[in-house]
């Protein structure tokens, strides 16, 4: 399956219905509201008794934004049970919601602050990757969510990360429902038992909690193959991205790239000896030979093909480019990245980075309560499944066995295996920054260190400040 199907699936929204949008946006998002007989504090659908409810939305139409959603919804007996619901709440509550790919990774955010700006959202509710979520937040352009009674945040069903990143001031200013499993390291089964390693093995060390450095780089040391004896590698343990591999090297030593403190201040966070020894094992790693350098003139995303195609055994990599082994021939599987068994503190950890979803703030108080009750309906869990069997369902068929999903991608669930990333709620930066020229072995991590330290310490209080007064200007 596609992974664009895998995520529309995994977050539970599979139903696909022809529909058009409010008109416009009007109003003033602060102002209060009410809807005589037909808003109600109630039970419906699932919903907590202290949530507001309505009996009839008029027949209004929701759009939900994003760019990768796809129209297949999927043969699964889940899948049919949700489009089923979704098809009951619309009946019974006379409104119309669509999720749907309505722009391109590359101009969701001009499409949202110029739809707000001029009162024509294109739609009612938009995903926004991270990195874009900063810029129309200062800019006023994102409605308060902690002001709709529709909505209760301690549910369950509400991905508790985001909810802290979007907590600023008095407010909530965005959401998810869904907690997608990240970064972690797929496995060739084929090439572990080549190399006399049981296929089984990385599981059974990643629940013993084993699964660490170390162990990774006996694994490397045996992956890593001069065939012909010709003193040129025929094989390597590894290939992966820079930006995926690096920040997972400091996650499993208990470092980050940008902090927060108690107080709510962003910090610079690579100025730590655990952040550099992260980073002087990860290039360690290249400096043995263990992983595969780019190819002269190859595509950036070069090391998708080196795995899928047995050139490499392992591979550093998010869980939604399971679509790049769809052709795969060899079985693989997928457990967490390993950890640092010499830092007391540390554990295996993946770094999540949400898509967040945002509501636009020129919708009158109104509009707004109407389509947050509509999208917590949406967002309830099918009835027959809990939370936890629906999103194992949409993963089953997308893995090659069950381990990976039901420990693996468990253990990503669970708050002790993951590591918030602040990075991206800071403006102009980017993990490239550090990431590109160290991988490239252009520079080693202590100098990158020293020569972005400046430049990322004037940023980050830049923005500081930024969130500062739009905390004090939204409090009460």
């Amino acid at each position: 399956m596609k992974a664009n199907t895998k995520k529309l699936l995994a977050m539970g929204l599979s139903v696909v219905l022809a529909v058009g949008c409010l008109t416009g946006c009007g109003g003033d998002s602060n102002s209060s509201s009410t809807s005589g007989d037909t808003a109600k504090t109630g039970d419906e659908g699932g919903s907590s008794s202290s949530k507001k409810t309505f009996d009839d939305l008029g027949g209004m139409s929701i759009k939900i934004g994003d760019w990768y959603t796809s129209e297949d919804t999927g043969e699964t007996d889940y899948a049919k049970a949700t489009e089923n619901y979704r098809k009951e709440i619309m009946e019974k509550y006379n409104f119309k919601i669509n999720r749907e790919s309505a722009y391109s990774y590359t101009d969701q955010q001009e499409t949202y602050v110029n739809g707000v700006m001029s009162n024509s959202p294109s739609c009612q509710l938009f995903y926004l990757y991270q990195e874009m979520v900063s810029a129309p937040l200062m800019k006023g352009l994102m409605y308060d969510l902690k002001t709709l009674p529709e909505f209760d945040f301690t549910e369950e069903k509400w991905n508790q990360t985001v909810v802290e990143l979007m907590s600023i001031g008095n407010g909530i200013w965005g959401m998810s429902p869904e907690n997608e499993p990240r970064g972690g390291v797929f496995f060739n089964k084929r090439m572990l038992k080549e190399a006399g390693i049981s296929d089984e093995e990385p599981y059974d060390l990643q629940k013993d909690g084993k699964w660490t450095w170390s162990k990774f780089e006996e694994y490397c040391k045996k992956l890593t193959v001069d065939a012909d004896g010709d003193g040129k590698t025929d094989q390597y343990a590894l290939a992966s991205f820079s930006k995926y591999y690096l920040p997972m090297c400091a996650a499993n030593n208990n470092a980050t790239f940008v902090s927060r403190d108690k107080d709510g201040k962003y910090q610079n966070a690579t100025g730590t000896k655990e952040f550099l020894e992260a980073m002087n094992w990860g290039m360690s790693l290249m400096d043995k030979g263990y992983i595969m350098p780019k190819p002269d003139g190859a595509a950036w995303d070069w090391y998708k093909a080196a795995f899928r195609d047995g050139e490499v055994a392992m591979q550093t990599a998010e869980v939604y480019e399971i679509s790049a082994f769809a052709s795969m021939e060899d079985e693989w599987g997928f457990v967490m990245f390993p950890y640092n068994e010499k830092n007391k503190g540390a554990t295996n950890k993946t770094t999540p980075n949400d898509n967040i979803v945002v509501m636009p703030s020129c919708f009158s108080a109104e509009e707004a309560e109407k389509i947050a009750f509509a999208y917590d309906l949406y967002t309830e869990a099918t009835p027959g499944y809990d939370l936890d069997d629906a999103w194992k369902q949409t993963y089953y068929d997308q893995f090659k066995d069950d381990r990976a999903v039901d420990e693996t991608l468990t253990m990503m669930h669970e708050q002790e295996h993951i590591q918030t990333s602040y990075l991206p709620l800071i403006s102009d930066l980017d993990y490239g920054d550090f990431c590109y020229a160290v991988y490239a072995g252009a520079t080693t991590p202590a100098k990158k260190i020293e020569a972005i330290s400046s430049k990322w310490d004037s940023k980050i209080s830049d923005m500081n400040k930024k969130y500062a007064n739009f905390a004090a200007s939204h409090s009460k």
